[in-house]
């Protein structure tokens, strides 16, 4: 399930969505475009968006901004002191590829592009994630097909208002066979809504307020079973 989604969101959106600061660049500067007073920007580090491809049909394999907490070692904000960790936004590929999956193994996005919240604990693949490599992901919707005697009917999940949902989800980090560092992310799903289950059984784990996204992505004491429940709100 939620394997296709809908992402042209740009990097300043996708901040925003997470819960980042953003800033205005004034107009006519070299970072702005266009007219009016200037274009948002994040103001957190963007890493290799680059690879970002905006697409009203994302599928597994491809490269989302995601939201997530990195290091940054000591000193090099300019205060000194001891390591922190602070937000950033880095492209990263969808379907898990374990960071313990062998160098010549080819990789395989579509086989963990979802996980199942109720079982991460219980699995290698995500167990080990959990504690420190939480993420986020913003897109503008996600699809659904439902069946239709021999026919299979696409529908389009997304808040009437046209804002980004942001999923729940977990990343890690492998080498390929040339050597390169590859970020990969899989989003978790939970059962289905009380108004989505005439459509599927399962749905994406949506963080549907300030609060769930902290608490995912920043909380020690994460309680996994409050976070990762269907999102219930009318306005989807």
């Amino acid at each position: 399930m939620c394997g296709r989604v809908r992402c042209t969101l740009s990097p300043s959106q996708a901040a925003r969505a997470f819960g980042f600061p953003t800033r205005t660049c004034a107009a006519g500067s070299t970072i702005a475009r266009g007219g009016g007073g200037g274009d948002v920007i994040p103001t957190v580090p963007t890493l290799q968006m680059d690879r970002y491809r905006p697409s009203y049909n994302v599928s597994p394999g491809a490269y989302l901004p995601v939201g997530t907490m990195r290091p940054l070692p000591a000193g090099c904000d300019g205060g000194g002191g001891v390591d922190r960790e602070v937000p950033v936004i880095q492209c990263m590929k969808w379907g898990l590829v374990p960071s313990f999956t062998g160098k010549n193994e080819k990789p395989d996005h579509f086989r963990i592009f979802n996980a199942r919240s109720e079982s991460i604990k219980e699995k290698a693949s995500f167990r080990r994630l959990i504690s420190y490599n939480r993420c986020l992901v913003a897109v503008e919707g996600f699809y659904e097909w439902k069946k239709d005697g021999s026919k299979k009917v696409p529908y389009y999940i997304h808040f009437q208002d046209q804002k980004p949902l942001v999923f729940a989800a977990l990343f890690d980090t492998s080498t390929n066979s040339e050597g390169e560092t590859i970020n990969t992310f899989t989003i978790l799903t939970t059962r289905a809504s009380t108004s989505l289950k005439w459509l599927h059984d399962r749905m994406p784990v949506i963080l549907g307020d300030e609060y769930s996204i902290n608490t995912w992505l920043n909380s020690a004491s994460l309680k996994l079973e409050e976070i990762t429940v269907p999102y219930e709100g009318a306005d989807l």
